[in-house]
C-alpha cells in the first residue's frame, strides 16, 4: 500500500506561502521591515514584524491542519481585523509608514485570498 500524497491545491499553496512569510518574519523581522522601508527599520517596526511573523506562521499551519471552508473564512477574519490595525500604526508612525501600510495591503490580499480559499474547499 502506497502512501496518498496530500493535492497540491491553491488553499495548500496560499497556506504554505504565508506559513514561509511568518517563519521569516520571525527569524529575520528585521530584513522583513527593511525590505518594505527600504532602509533600516526602527525597534518597535521589527518587533512588530516579529509578532506578525509569528501570526502568520501559526495561521498558516492552523489553517493547513484544518483546511475547511469555515478555518479559511475565519482565517479571512483575521487577516482584514490585521489590515484594519496598520491603520493607526501608519498613523502614529510616520518614520515607518511604509512598513504598516505595507503590511495592512498584504493583511488585505490575504483576506481576499482566503475568502476564494473558503469557497474552493466548500
Amino acid at each position: 500500500m502506497t502512501a496518498r500524497r496530500p493535492a497540491l491545491t491553491a488553499p495548500v499553496v496560499l497556506e504554505v506561502g504565508r506559513a514561509a512569510y511568518g517563519l521569516v518574519g520571525l527569524v529575520a523581522p528585521h530584513r522583513v521591515a527593511a525590505f518594505a522601508l527600504r532602509r533600516s527599520p526602527s525597534r518597535g517596526a521589527t518587533r512588530v514584524a516579529r509578532l506578525l511573523g509569528a501570526r502568520h506562521l501559526a495561521q498558516g499551519v492552523a489553517l493547513l491542519l484544518a483546511g475547511t471552508p469555515r478555518a479559511h473564512a475565519l482565517g479571512a477574519g483575521v487577516d482584514a481585523l490585521h489590515a484594519a490595525s496598520m491603520v493607526p500604526w501608519a498613523a502614529l508612525t510616520p518614520r515607518d509608514r511604509r512598513y504598516y501600510v505595507t503590511s495592512g495591503a498584504l493583511a488585505a490580499a490575504l483576506a481576499l485570498l482566503e475568502l476564494a480559499a473558503a469557497r474552493q474547499e466548500a
